[in-house]
């Protein structure tokens, strides 16, 4: 059951992270909001590491990973919000949920074999992510723009899905290695470094944020962090797979509060695939023991 709950936990906080990031990534372009997301991450990261007396793991091939850990996310999330801004959060957010699909077929190469009823409700899962993109088109933004709008945004969202991959892959084995919170903090700073590169290239300075938008984006950022520790202490537990499945369920938080709270409309297919995702989830959390 932990692998569910720790699931739960990061899709409930990334999900809220992701909405809030579809405000502060217009305001402030999506590289320049990511950098202080980790900036925040790597604070209360480093104070957690000091206060809970943990002693730092060395292993070259650990930190290696944590380092390509913290390349991936920092990828994956400057693309995510980079396509939650061009919206809508109702296509954007479930296209980058279906990476479950791809990791699955990397455990199964490795060994990783869940039962058929597991099999049948992690299937329902993506499939509910596919159905969300595959609607598109239908959606209203799209509808009366110009059809590359569409193949942009779906591209965009997509290699966030494959970034991911990566970054569970690698998430995973540097945990096994150095554990989640050391893997965490050290994900934390080189993301911050691989945002910082980025900034530096694009000529944008890190101090341009304004001190009203502070507040939100700390918040954001402590969101941000907490999503990524529960889901890498749900990838330590003996059901790695389970905890990776209920925590791509984040969409479903954003698509729910962009419903909710942006008003933004959404189709009985749409509808179906959340339920599809939501029905998974639950079959997940009463046949992982």
């Amino acid at each position: 059951m932990n692998s569910v709950l720790f699931g739960l936990v990061s899709a409930t906080s990334l999900g809220t992270a992701d909405f809030m990031a579809r405000f502060s990534s217009r305001a402030l372009g999506a590289v320049l909001n990511y950098a202080v997301v980790l900036l925040v991450g790597a604070i209360w990261t480093s104070l957690w590491l000091i206060l809970s007396g943990q002693p730092l793991v060395w292993s070259p091939r650990g930190w290696a990973l944590a380092v390509a850990h913290g390349f991936s996310v920092a990828a994956m999330c400057i693309l995510l919000y980079a396509g939650l801004a061009r919206g809508p959060v109702v296509i954007v957010a479930p296209i980058v949920a279906t990476h479950p699909a791809f990791v699955l077929i990397v455990n199964v190469a490795m060994g990783v074999r869940p039962s058929i009823v597991q099999w049948f409700a992690m299937l329902v899962i993506v499939l509910g992510g596919v159905l969300i993109a595959r609607n598109a088109k239908a959606h209203p933004q799209f509808a009366s723009g110009p059809s590359g709008d569409m193949r942009k945004t779906i591209v965009i969202a997509s290699a966030a899905s494959l970034a991911y991959v990566a970054l569970i892959l690698t998430g995973q084995a540097a945990a096994q290695l150095i554990g989640e919170l050391q893997t965490l903090w050290i994900g934390r700073c080189s993301g911050l470094l691989f945002a910082a590169v980025v900034l530096l290239i694009q000529r944008q300075s890190p101090l341009a944020v304004p001190v009203s938008w502070l507040p939100f984006v700390i918040a954001q950022g402590m969101l941000d962090g907490a999503g990524y520790a529960a889901f890498l202490a749900g990838l330590n537990t003996v059901t790695p797979y389970i905890a990776m499945v209920v925590a791509s369920t984040f969409s479903v938080v954003t698509v729910l509060l962009a419903k909710f709270i942006l008003k933004e409309p959404i189709s009985q297919l749409q509808a179906m695939a959340i339920l599809l995702i939501a029905s998974g989830t639950a079959v997940l959390a009463g046949t992982s023991g």
